[in-house]
């Protein structure tokens, strides 16, 4: 077990140092080492699972702390962004999605699942961009954060809608306590962050232990609450963040709790890494390049299109659709769900799963490259 871990802590640190040297994030670094040493790879790592759920808290903690950063006035500002710019984006990739599938003589209900699935944009690799590149106040890093928000809780109606088309039928009563709740929840947050002064107390704070136990339970607790209401943890993890930021109380959990925050995350890349079969890849290179640069060019091209329409400049609109190329790690759980309701086959799982964890790998290098064409002036 520990040769396992200084092995796979050991290729981590090495790839990260690499990437580092040649401007690349770290995160593909861990995503890199999770597919060398995953089960199709090396062999060193098998419990997948395990990995899984580590990584679903870095995750929640990687919101956590975006939403110690984020302003709620600003927020509400570019709503206009966040929610008319998700909805067109999220229609267009189904009308897209659904159309493609009819022509090749698949189920309408297969094009609803796929452009479901493609939609969904990445929070933990965007934001982990974003926040590593210091660009998360930008214009176009707002706009990102707002169609993130959005997408998040648009997992909901997703699930309820691919129930509901391959005749599984839905859960009304769920689906009410999930819109209910979560309004409730939300107004409450709200209402908390608008009230003038309001602060933890102070005793709750003293002392470097209850600093990290008192962040931890704020941020795990926040999100055990919407993932009892049927939506998304993380985004509970950043209602909580928000609220630390509008106490002005956010600088000593950032202090104590970033090293658990950089291991977390690193373990979620890691276990998106691991999903990949470097096998099947291989054996379908051709397809699997055709794909994932369709998904980038396609989920890019819709966000800039919407973005443009809704009144950003094109470098604005193009860096937004840029940074959203990527698929999502929400959208393994809607393939998830598709598998399970017959909406798809396991070989149309095997592809989906691995173009989804490509995108991931690939986005920051596509950023790289949109960021060069504006700054040559090839676009304005």
């Amino acid at each position: 077990m520990l040769m396992v871990l200084v092995g796979v802590t050991g290729c981590a640190l090495l790839l990260a140092t690499l990437m580092r040297e040649i401007q690349l994030p770290a995160a593909i670094a861990y995503i890199v080492t999770g597919v060398l040493v995953g089960p199709t790879g090396l062999g060193l790592v098998h419990d997948r699972e395990l990995l899984t759920h580590m990584g679903e808290l870095g995750v929640i903690m990687l919101m956590f702390f975006i939403g110690m950063e984020v302003s709620l006035p600003r927020l509400i500002a570019g709503w206009r962004i966040a929610v008319l710019g998700t909805g067109a984006q999220i229609a267009i990739s189904v009308l897209i999605c659904t159309l493609g599938t009819t022509i090749f003589g698949l189920p309408w209900q297969t094009g609803v699942l796929f452009g479901f699935i493609v939609s969904m944009s990445s929070t933990a690799v965007v934001l982990s961009m974003l926040k590593d590149s210091g660009e998360l106040e930008h214009p176009f890093g707002q706009n990102a954060l707002g169609v993130l928000l959005m997408q998040d809780l648009a997992i909901v109606p997703m699930m309820i809608v691919i129930g509901l088309i391959s005749g599984s039928g839905g859960d009304w009563t769920s689906t009410a306590v999930q819109l209910v709740g979560g309004s409730l929840l939300v107004a409450l947050a709200v209402w908390i962050m608008r009230t003038p002064g309001w602060r933890i107390p102070v005793w709750l704070t003293q002392g470097m232990e209850r600093r990290v136990m008192l962040g931890l339970l704020l941020c795990f607790t926040a999100a055990m609450l919407t993932a009892e209401l049927g939506l998304s943890a993380p985004f509970g993890a950043f209602l909580a963040g928000m609220l630390l930021h509008a106490s002005d109380q956010s600088d000593w959990v950032e202090e104590h709790l970033r090293s658990l925050y950089i291991v977390f995350v690193a373990i979620f890349f890691l276990s998106v890494g691991m999903l990949v079969d470097i096998h099947f890849v291989l054996e379908h290179w051709p397809m699997m390049f055709a794909l994932t640069l369709a998904v980038l060019v396609l989920n890019s091209g819709i966000n800039s299109l919407v973005l443009r329409a809704l009144g950003e400049s094109w470098p604005v609109a193009l860096l937004t659709g840029g940074v959203l190329g990527q698929i999502g790690e929400f959208s393994f759980l809607l393939a998830s769900m598709g598998l399970s309701l017959g909406l798809m086959g396991q070989t149309a799982s095997h592809i989906t799963i691995a173009v989804i964890a490509l995108t991931l790998m690939l986005s920051p290098v596509w950023m790289m490259g949109i960021k060069a064409l504006i700054r040559r002036g090839l676009i304005e």
